[in-house]
């Protein structure tokens, strides 16, 4: 028995020293200021406001060879605190990926790490804020949103990866529980490494392909997800995204169309259009426009969000600052907003 304890002991020491033979650390800082002035349909203020906000991440990262069939291998996860973040920080960027080289094919069992549609990198976000950062902590109800649909890429999941020559990548994502972003339920996705967890949310799925088609330049991605029917909820969650990026020496152009209903007893489908550009002055300061609407189909006015970007390189730090102007948001007449936002990144 003594000496079964003492070879586990040895292999396990074996695996931890290469383990941490080929571990990277990274991660990031990010410090923002907002001020809103905002104006409810009713003519109030009580939605202005302004303050800093702080997010922090570190990154932990290993890659090597598994002593199978050649295989690679790719492991890590994030620790985030977004504020003063009540809810796991763990739920970063966690992943083993499993990768074929020859065949270009990766096997990844995952949260919030490949390519995925539950955030707000549109194509016509080509820098600094989005149009969901725009258009926050004014009104409240703001049809332009960083997760439309099931949020399969921010629930435990596994997916298949597949390299589609130099097309770009081809994804399918199963979420046996998904993370829904509407009130319905609430839920990690996930258990503890013995259990599981599993209430009313049921399983989703997310098709993607991200690649530039071959094209120099361009940039193609497309999303469609759904959630199966949660049990007496009349309505299934589901949603699609597609945009198209494309650069040419310093100018940048991108549009996007978002198009999703959350589950709930009747169907209320919301339809989001973002439109952007950019343009590299020189190598540290870039200046953008960016338009996005909002349309839902139990609204009888469209948001409008219309913001001017500008980015500063300061080496191992970037500015970003930011100005928009909202217009009837959440599809309520005279809920406008003006905002300021500036935000400083450093990486490390």
């Amino acid at each position: 028995m003594k000496k079964l304890m003492l070879t586990t002991a040895i292999a396990g020491l074996a695996l931890t020293a290469s383990a941490m033979a080929q571990t990277t650390i990274s991660g990031e800082i990010r410090v923002n200021h907002k001020a809103v002035a905002a104006e409810a349909a009713t003519g109030t203020t009580t939605a202005s406001g302004r303050g800093f906000g702080t997010e922090q991440q570190i990154n932990f990262a290993n890659k090597g060879k598994l002593n199978v069939g050649g295989l690679d291998y790719a492991a890590g996860f994030s620790i985030e605190n977004d504020g003063l973040q009540t809810t796991s920080l763990f739920n970063e960027n966690s992943y083993i990926d499993i990768t074929n080289a020859s065949s270009g094919t990766t096997l990844s069992f995952s949260i919030d790490h490949i390519q995925r549609n539950d955030s707000d990198r549109s194509a016509a976000n080509i820098f600094g804020f989005a149009p969901s950062e725009f258009s926050s902590s004014g009104p409240a109800g703001s049809l332009l949103n960083a997760t439309p649909g099931p949020g399969v890429g921010q629930s435990q999941s596994i997916a298949i990866i597949q390299d589609i020559g130099k097309f770009g990548k081809l994804a399918y994502n199963y979420a046996p529980t998904a993370t829904d972003k509407s009130s319905t339920t609430i839920t990690s996705g996930a258990g503890s490494s013995e259990a599981f967890t599993e209430t009313n949310e049921k399983s989703a799925y997310e098709l993607s392909f991200v690649g530039d088609l071959g094209v120099s330049g361009l940039t193609v991605d497309y999303f469609t997800s759904k959630q199966k029917q949660m049990n007496g909820v009349a309505v299934k969650a589901e949603g699609e995204n597609i945009g198209i990026r494309y650069n040419t020496g310093a100018l940048t152009l991108g549009v996007a169309r978002k198009i999703w209903n959350d589950d709930g007893s009747t169907k209320v489908e919301t339809t989001e259009k973002n439109y952007g550009m950019a343009y590299a002055v020189n190598k540290d300061v870039t200046v953008g426009l960016l338009h996005a609407t909002g349309k839902v189909t139990n609204a009888t006015e469209t948001q409008k969000l219309t913001a001017i970007q500008l980015g500063y390189n300061l080496g191992p730090v970037a500015l970003t600052v930011g100005v928009a102007r909202n217009t009837d948001i959440g599809g309520v007449a005279g809920a406008d907003s003006d905002m300021i936002m500036t935000r400083l990144i450093g990486a490390f």
